[in-house]
Protein backbone atom coordinates (compact mmCIF):
# COMPACT_ATOMS: atom_id res chain seq x y z
CA UNK A 1 0.00 0.00 0.00
CA UNK A 2 2.30 2.73 -1.29
CA UNK A 3 1.51 6.40 -1.65
CA UNK A 4 -0.55 8.85 0.35
CA UNK A 5 -4.27 8.99 1.00
CA UNK A 6 -5.91 11.96 -0.73
CA UNK A 7 -7.39 14.70 1.44
CA UNK A 8 -11.11 14.94 2.11
CA UNK A 9 -11.75 17.45 -0.69
CA UNK A 10 -9.88 15.28 -3.21
CA UNK A 11 -11.84 12.20 -2.15
CA UNK A 12 -15.16 14.06 -2.42
CA UNK A 13 -14.31 15.33 -5.90
CA UNK A 14 -12.99 12.00 -7.16
CA UNK A 15 -15.13 10.18 -9.71
CA UNK A 16 -16.79 7.16 -8.12
CA UNK A 17 -14.90 3.96 -8.81
CA UNK A 18 -16.85 1.06 -10.18
CA UNK A 19 -14.34 -1.44 -8.90
CA UNK A 20 -14.99 -3.86 -6.10
CA UNK A 21 -14.01 -3.09 -2.56
CA UNK A 22 -14.28 0.71 -2.79
CA UNK A 23 -10.52 1.17 -2.76
CA UNK A 24 -9.19 4.68 -2.25
CA UNK A 25 -6.71 5.88 -4.85
CA UNK A 26 -3.22 6.70 -3.60
CA UNK A 27 -1.22 9.84 -4.31
CA UNK A 28 2.48 10.27 -5.02
CA UNK A 29 4.42 12.92 -3.11
CA UNK A 30 4.23 15.16 -6.21
CA UNK A 31 0.43 14.76 -6.25
CA UNK A 32 0.35 15.76 -2.56
CA UNK A 33 2.42 18.87 -3.38
CA UNK A 34 -0.03 19.75 -6.17
CA UNK A 35 -2.95 19.35 -3.74
CA UNK A 36 -1.20 21.55 -1.15
CA UNK A 37 -0.55 24.22 -3.83
CA UNK A 38 -4.25 24.16 -4.78
CA UNK A 39 -5.31 24.41 -1.13
CA UNK A 40 -2.85 27.28 -0.50
CA UNK A 41 -4.31 29.15 -3.45
CA UNK A 42 -7.82 28.76 -2.01
CA UNK A 43 -6.60 29.90 1.42
CA UNK A 44 -4.76 32.99 0.16
CA UNK A 45 -7.61 34.04 -2.12
CA UNK A 46 -10.13 33.97 0.73
CA UNK A 47 -10.56 37.17 2.73
CA UNK A 48 -10.89 36.91 6.49
CA UNK A 49 -13.70 39.02 7.87
CA UNK A 50 -12.84 39.34 11.55
CA UNK A 51 -10.06 41.80 12.43
CA UNK A 52 -7.08 40.45 14.39
CA UNK A 53 -7.74 42.97 17.19
CA UNK A 54 -11.15 41.44 17.88
CA UNK A 55 -9.71 37.92 17.95
CA UNK A 56 -7.22 38.83 20.68
CA UNK A 57 -10.12 38.86 23.13
CA UNK A 58 -11.05 35.31 22.07
CA UNK A 59 -7.81 33.29 21.87
CA UNK A 60 -9.52 29.99 20.97
CA UNK A 61 -10.96 31.61 17.82
CA UNK A 62 -7.43 32.36 16.61
CA UNK A 63 -6.99 28.85 15.24
CA UNK A 64 -10.58 28.29 14.14
CA UNK A 65 -12.25 28.58 10.76
CA UNK A 66 -13.20 32.15 11.77
CA UNK A 67 -9.64 33.20 10.80
CA UNK A 68 -9.50 31.31 7.47
CA UNK A 69 -8.01 33.47 4.74
CA UNK A 70 -6.09 36.75 4.65
CA UNK A 71 -7.03 40.21 5.80
CA UNK A 72 -7.77 42.63 2.98
CA UNK A 73 -4.58 44.47 1.96
CA UNK A 74 -6.36 47.14 -0.10
CA UNK A 75 -5.23 49.87 2.30
CA UNK A 76 -1.55 48.93 2.13
CA UNK A 77 1.07 50.31 -0.22
CA UNK A 78 2.77 47.52 -2.11
CA UNK A 79 5.75 49.80 -2.70
CA UNK A 80 6.34 50.14 1.06
CA UNK A 81 8.91 47.74 2.50
CA UNK A 82 7.05 47.72 5.85
CA UNK A 83 3.74 46.84 4.17
CA UNK A 84 5.38 44.12 2.07
CA UNK A 85 6.95 42.65 5.23
CA UNK A 86 3.51 42.74 6.88
CA UNK A 87 2.06 40.84 3.89
CA UNK A 88 4.81 38.19 4.18
CA UNK A 89 4.08 37.76 7.91
CA UNK A 90 0.36 37.52 7.15
CA UNK A 91 1.00 34.80 4.55
CA UNK A 92 3.12 32.84 7.02
CA UNK A 93 0.54 33.19 9.79
CA UNK A 94 -2.41 32.13 7.60
CA UNK A 95 -0.56 29.11 6.23
CA UNK A 96 0.70 28.05 9.67
CA UNK A 97 -2.85 28.28 11.05
CA UNK A 98 -4.73 26.50 8.31
CA UNK A 99 -2.38 24.19 6.42
CA UNK A 100 -1.46 21.40 8.84
CA UNK A 101 0.69 19.60 6.25
CA UNK A 102 3.23 22.44 6.26
CA UNK A 103 5.65 23.32 9.07
CA UNK A 104 8.29 26.05 9.46
CA UNK A 105 6.58 28.24 6.88
CA UNK A 106 8.54 31.19 5.54
CA UNK A 107 7.34 33.70 2.95
CA UNK A 108 9.61 36.21 1.28
CA UNK A 109 9.18 38.76 -1.45
CA UNK A 110 11.21 38.11 -4.60
CA UNK A 111 12.06 41.29 -6.45
CA UNK A 112 12.20 40.52 -10.17
CA UNK A 113 13.00 42.92 -12.98
CA UNK A 114 10.50 41.19 -15.29
CA UNK A 115 7.65 41.38 -12.74
CA UNK A 116 5.39 44.08 -14.14
CA UNK A 117 2.20 44.78 -12.20
CA UNK A 118 2.64 41.77 -9.89
CA UNK A 119 4.49 40.73 -6.77
CA UNK A 120 6.29 37.41 -6.53
CA UNK A 121 6.60 35.61 -3.22
CA UNK A 122 8.56 32.48 -2.37
CA UNK A 123 6.99 30.19 0.20
CA UNK A 124 9.23 27.56 1.76
CA UNK A 125 8.17 24.97 4.29
CA UNK A 126 8.55 21.41 5.44
CA UNK A 127 5.84 19.12 4.06
CA UNK A 128 4.79 16.59 6.70
CA UNK A 129 2.49 13.80 5.55
CA UNK A 130 2.40 10.69 7.72
CA UNK A 131 6.04 9.66 8.10
CA UNK A 132 7.26 11.68 5.08
CA UNK A 133 9.06 14.96 5.77
CA UNK A 134 10.18 16.84 2.69
CA UNK A 135 11.25 20.46 2.09
CA UNK A 136 8.97 22.20 -0.41
CA UNK A 137 8.91 25.51 -2.27
CA UNK A 138 5.92 27.27 -3.77
CA UNK A 139 5.82 30.35 -5.96
CA UNK A 140 3.04 32.80 -5.14
CA UNK A 141 2.20 35.58 -7.58
CA UNK A 142 0.00 38.43 -6.36
CA UNK A 143 -1.86 40.56 -8.91
CA UNK A 144 -2.17 43.91 -7.05
CA UNK A 145 -5.13 45.12 -9.10
CA UNK A 146 -7.33 42.19 -8.05
CA UNK A 147 -5.40 40.98 -4.95
CA UNK A 148 -5.57 37.49 -6.46
CA UNK A 149 -2.84 34.93 -5.73
CA UNK A 150 -1.70 32.17 -8.06
CA UNK A 151 0.27 29.36 -6.40
CA UNK A 152 2.48 26.78 -8.09
CA UNK A 153 5.19 24.36 -7.07
CA UNK A 154 8.58 26.04 -7.43
CA UNK A 155 10.89 24.72 -10.09
CA UNK A 156 14.01 25.22 -7.94
CA UNK A 157 15.43 22.80 -5.43
CA UNK A 158 14.28 23.14 -1.85
CA UNK A 159 16.85 24.45 0.67
CA UNK A 160 18.39 21.84 2.92
CA UNK A 161 17.64 23.68 6.16
CA UNK A 162 13.88 24.10 5.57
Amino acid sequence: MKGFTPGLFDRLMEAPSHGAGGTVSRLSIEDVKDAVARDLEALLNTRAVLPEELLKRFPECGSSIATYGLQDFAGLSLSSTDDRAFICRSLEKAIARHEPRLRNVQASLELRADAVNRLNFAITALLVVHSAHEPVNFDAVLQPSSLHYTISKARRAAPLGA
